[in-house]
């Protein structure tokens, strides 16, 4: 199929919960019409859930690859190696294969693919199934500043974005990749401490979730050092100097250092 018979602007292969998310967010957020998406699944029920937002569903990946300019690939790991080596000869020349499945390489897209493609390579988070992901990606040469723009809108729909070296993307995975679940378990502490202290267990976790999104907002909206939004909090012989004290005293900085650290290596061990 020629580029300009090409019908659809995006196509998804997987629609998961993380491909179903970042669809998701780009039909709402306008980035794309749902007109103008084919998704493709073995599962029926995904499909059923692509053609309710008003997009096009196949369980062909053919049909999407030959169908739309711009190709979300959102399956595991463990398959995208098969996945992308059973289009190999379906790829146009330029045509945009975004891949978010994490820890494999652009080499190792480039070797399933072929030469035809462009390539780019995402680190997404599970928080863009509620809008609020914080992703990274990094593309191949020859991808074109149009296309550099719609990731960048694409993933953007979903939360905040980075472009970064695919060197760094392992540091990513084990910050934001990995970040949710340290800090699930951050506000899950700050509960336990609120119900040691006296309160409900249902109100110490409303409380410690909307104390943590809410610090997050601030320091985005002002464009601040956390420092400083922990320096306005802190006055002199209180109570939140008394509790940092007690952070310090047990290195809470430097275990969430190593924490992202640690993560960040095992994702070389396993990419590598």
């Amino acid at each position: 199929m020629s580029q300009d018979a090409v019908r659809y602007r995006l196509g998804i292969i997987g629609t998961g919960v993380m491909g179903r998310a970042l669809l998701s967010a780009a039909v709402r957020n306008g980035v794309v019409e749902a007109t103008e998406v084919i998704a493709s699944d073995v599962s029926p029920a995904r499909r059923s859930e692509a053609e309710q937002l008003g997009c096009a569903a196949t369980d062909d990946n053919r049909e999407v690859v030959d169908g739309a300019a711009n190709i979300l690939v959102a399956v595991k790991p463990q398959v995208i190696g098969e996945v992308l080596g059973d289009l190999r000869q379906e790829f146009r020349a330029g045509q945009l294969v975004v891949s978010i499945a994490a820890g494999v390489s652009l080499e190792t897209l480039r070797e399933a693919v072929g030469r035809a493609p462009n390539l780019v390579r995402v680190m997404p988070n599970i928080c863009c199934t509620v809008g609020e992901a914080a992703s990274a990606w990094s593309a191949a040469p020859g991808v074109t500043d149009e296309q550099r723009a719609f990731v960048a809108e694409l993933l953007g729909a979903a939360g905040e974005v980075v472009e970064v070296e695919e060197e760094l993307l392992d540091a990513v995975t084990g910050l934001s990749g990995s970040g949710p679940a340290f800090a699930a378990v951050f506000i899950e502490a700050l509960a336990d401490g609120g119900v040691k202290a006296g309160l409900g267990r249902g109100q110490a976790l409303r409380l410690a979730a909307q104390t943590a999104l809410g610090a997050a907002r601030w320091i985005l909206d002002n464009d601040a050092s956390p420092a400083v939004l922990k320096d306005l909090v802190s006055s002199p012989g209180g109570t939140t100097i008394a509790g940092l004290s007690a952070l310090e005293a047990r290195a809470f900085r430097a275990a969430v250092m190593e924490a992202v650290v640690a993560a960040a290596e095992r994702a070389r061990e396993l990419g590598g």
